[in-house]
């Protein structure tokens, strides 16, 4: 044990002396790459999730992986360190940054798709939420949407990413009802037939309840923005996970 503890030690004061001798801008590069990489699992495990139809777990890591992309690009573009310790429950903080160094990229981003981003972080901490939360949405449209948002992020970053050596290999996780990789009409893909989901968080005096419903197969319209889901008066029910 005293022989394993010396050998992390040396390690640690190796690896500590190695990173003290990176120039700023490649600390830069290797902040930026570390967020890349992790963005990318969130991402790809967000997929898994949210295709089994595990929504909670799907949305929250979808969250993290688009908060991670949105840091990485501040930190390639910010021309001094920046402090972006933020989540995005304070996703307007990271739009300023965005906005400061490069441009606010959320903008182009689907306004319904970012709402449920933002909504989906504040609860993960139920004793935080001070109000009732509701989000509604068409499953098939949500990933759709992360799709197609992470390939706008990814052809913001030069470098060879997980994410374009996934798509080289054709990676299965990444390709199965992936619209954009397998250039799908974007329309029809957003309007077959699709399971809504709503969640909801209500605030007790003791406890806060969380309630999820869905709907089945529901056809709708897909009009440039995701639809949201309200209508519970077909064919819904409680899921059991």
């Amino acid at each position: 044990m005293k022989f394993i503890l010396l050998y992390k030690n040396i390690e640690l004061r190796l690896i500590n002396s190695l990173v003290s001798t990176l120039t700023p801008n490649m600390k830069k590069y290797l902040n930026a790459s570390t967020l890349v990489d992790l963005a990318y699992r969130d991402y790809i495990a967000a997929r898994f999730l949210l295709n089994n139809e595990f929504v909670i777990q799907g949305l929250t890591l979808a969250s993290t992986a688009v908060e991670k992309y949105l840091k990485a690009i501040i930190e390639l573009t910010s021309k001094k360190k920046e402090w972006y310790n933020f989540h995005l429950d304070k996703v307007e903080e990271l739009q300023e940054l965005l906005a400061k160094n490069y441009k606010d990229i959320t903008q182009d981003f689907d306004p319904v798709f970012l709402d449920i981003l933002v909504k989906i972080y504040k609860i993960r901490y139920y004793d935080k939420i001070k109000e009732p939360i509701m989000i509604g949405f068409y499953l098939n449209q949500f990933i759709g949407t992360l799709d197609e948002t992470i390939h706008l992020l990814e052809k913001l970053i030069q470098d060879k990413t997980p994410y374009k050596r996934a798509v080289e290999s054709k990676d299965p996780n990444l390709y199965e009802n992936n619209f954009v990789l397998n250039k799908k009409n974007k329309k029809e893909f957003m309007e077959k037939p699709d399971t809504g989901f709503s969640v909801r968080i209500n605030i007790g005096s003791v406890a806060h309840g969380e309630t999820t419903v869905k709907g089945k197969n529901i056809s709708n319209k897909y009009e440039g923005r995701m639809a949201t889901f309200t209508d519970f008066q077909l064919n819904w029910e409680i899921p059991s996970r």
